[in-house]
């Protein structure tokens, strides 16, 4: 018995002790970490109309997904995506934090848990075959940890294809308004380059999609915050890069082939 636990401690001290993980299913598109600098940000308010957002968000993702709602335990829970923006949104830096990517299921996230914004109740979302969805904590001017969930559809346009700057009087947030779901295409492209300018009709690789089935792309943020009940997208076209390979170093396989050893020849005595 001894031996064994010194075999079994030595084991734990060569490849390290297991820890404690979300559920997580890896590479859902492949082997690859994504990334991008011009991100799309839309922000539509509750019935549907452009409030605002930006187009140089720098995002990055590991390419895997979180399965339950328990995954997520407030702010430092584990996070795979980042995302930031260097322009304001109404006059106001923002950021984006513990953000997970979430496979297809249900989920309902307890708003109360970030312990920034007055928010109450729960946020709850259902990511359907073929989608993923994203949960994150959003910080505006002194407002922080605001719940936000987006579902996302791979290889899709962003609503109806629309782009606000084609239609500014019918998709902006007025009385008059009469175009919902209009892409952001104002300021905020990088460099201020109309070449970076994203056209209404752009095909993303993960594009937000109406995700409660109320007509208005994205899903009403949790009552008592700062933007109860607007709806906050996100739309990207990211670039794959091939996971990096991360060799186990000789000596820990050499040290590992001693154990087996080890325990081969205590089998042995043991029989003896």
């Amino acid at each position: 018995m001894i031996k064994k636990s010194l075999i079994a401690s030595s084991i734990v001290l060569a490849f390290g002790a297991p820890a404690a993980q979300a559920a997580l299913v890896t590479n859902l598109y492949g082997a690859f970490d994504f990334s991008t600098d011009r991100a799309n940000f839309t922000m539509l308010d509750a019935g549907g109309y452009t409030v605002g957002g930006t187009n140089d968000v720098a995002m990055t993702w590991d390419g895997n997904g979180y399965t339950s709602s328990s995954d997520y335990t407030g702010p430092g829970s584990g996070s795979n995506v980042t995302a930031s923006s260097t322009t304001g949104f109404f006059g106001h830096t923002w950021t984006a934090h513990d953000i997970q990517v979430f496979t297809p299921g249900s989920y309902s996230f307890d708003v109360t848990l970030g312990g920034g914004a007055a928010e109450t109740g729960f946020l709850n979302a259902t990511v359907g075959a073929g989608q993923i969805g994203m949960h994150m904590l959003f910080d505006w001017n002194t407002a922080k940890n605001i719940d936000v969930f987006v579902v996302a559809n791979p290889g899709s346009m962003f609503g109806p294809g629309i782009a606000r700057s084609s239609n500014i009087s019918g998709c902006d947030s007025t009385a008059s308004a009469t175009t919902q779901n209009c892409l952001w295409d104002g300021p905020g492209y990088v460099g201020g380059l109309a070449t970076n300018k994203p056209a209404g009709s752009t095909v993303w690789m993960l594009a937000s999609a109406d995700g409660n089935a109320d007509g208005v792309m994205g899903i009403p943020m949790p009552t008592g915050g700062p933007f109860q009940n607007f709806n906050a997208n996100f739309n990207a076209n990211m670039t794959a890069t091939p996971d990096a390979v991360i060799p186990v170093p000789a000596a820990v396989w050499l040290f590992g082939s001693g154990l087996l050893g080890l325990v081969g020849i205590a089998r042995r005595k043991k029989k003896a």
